[in-house]
């Protein structure tokens, strides 16, 4: 994961119940062979998406994202969304206890980089904290809270939440058995959140073709339990859906989420959908091996998706 992501929608109880749909990509887009600011690719492209996600990561410096920038698209409207990565894949509890001090030196750095910008902003802190040993211990609670506590201080007009790895048996829709075993590393640090966040992340190199069209139905069953056990709004990070093998698949789960939104609205009281991500990136490495490169709904030359027509009449 790097850097970039693409929102589908979000909508925040503290921001005056305002309602957003958010796409991500670098300053700059190439889009037909075009090049465009994200601000002004919205407008052009995607007049319906209202805010933009970035990533940072354990590379990250304050030179990636222009201040300016980012600050000039809040005039225009527009709510950027950071999703703070340092642990990465690396995450366990002997990386952790070896690298606090790092990653606290790391987060008051890019705290500080958030006073500068002036005017609404979200942070998704640790996506996927709870795999490895780290899903049972304890002791992770303190990272979460002094993370929160730190970010709160230093960014009064910010929402902040944590970011869960959706993992365990994907045949099934509801799995409970699992999603409770997550419970030891973070119920300490709910009640200093503002919304509670979870991922999905399918592909054919990894998952069947019936587990990833089942992956909108798992997502607003994971929305709900996390909703109906804690109590805090839901946010889905981000959504990645390869089109590796199959570009018809990535645009008829799309298709479903769209249709499925009003109800885990309501239901999981959903604030945000994150998609994973805006362009296909020929560089990208991980976990889903060569499908990682086709995670866009615009592929490497510029062109669009038939997934991207679908994020284009969401409402």
């Amino acid at each position: 994961m790097k850097k970039i992501v693409l929102i589908l929608f979000f909508i925040s109880s503290i921001f005056a119940q305002d309602f957003y749909l958010s796409i991500g990509g670098y300053e700059n887009i190439i889009f037909k062979n075009k090049k465009f600011l994200i601000s002004n690719f919205l407008n052009k492209n995607l007049s319906n998406f209202n805010s933009y996600s970035l990533w940072i990561t354990k590379d990250w410096n304050e030179n990636w994202y222009s201040i300016e920038k980012i600050n000039s698209s809040i005039k225009q409207g527009l709510t950027p969304i950071f999703i703070f990565y340092w642990f990465e894949d690396e995450i366990c509890n002997d990386f952790v206890k070896k690298n606090r001090k790092k990653y606290f030196l790391h987060l008051k750095k890019f705290s500080n980089f958030l006073k500068k910008i002036k005017g609404k902003k979200i942070v998704i802190l640790n996506p996927e904290f709870n795999q490895n040993d780290i899903y049972k211990s304890k002791k992770f609670n303190t990272i979460l809270i002094k993370s929160i506590k730190i970010l709160k201080e230093d960014n009064k007009n910010t929402l902040i939440g944590f970011c869960l790895g959706d993992f365990g048996d994907y045949d099934l829709i509801e799995d409970e058995l699992n999603w409770k075993m997550y419970e030891k590393s973070y119920i300490k640090a709910i009640k200093y959140i503002d919304f509670i966040a979870f991922q999905e992340m399918r592909a054919l190199t990894r998952n069947k073709k019936y587990q990833i069209l089942n992956t909108p139905y798992r997502a607003f069953a994971f929305a709900k339990f996390l909703y109906k056990r804690y109590k805090k709004p839901t946010f889905l990070a981000y959504l990645a859906i390869s089109s590796y093998k199959d570009n018809n698949l990535q645009n008829k789960v799309l298709e479903t989420f769209n249709e499925l939104l009003p109800c885990i609205k309501k239901e999981a009281n959903l604030i945000g959908i994150n998609y994973f991500h805006l362009i296909d990136q020929p560089s990208q490495k991980g976990y889903f091996k060569k499908a990682e490169k086709f995670f866009g709904v615009i592929d490497k030359y510029g062109n669009p998706k038939k997934s991207f027509k679908t994020i284009q009449n969401l409402k």
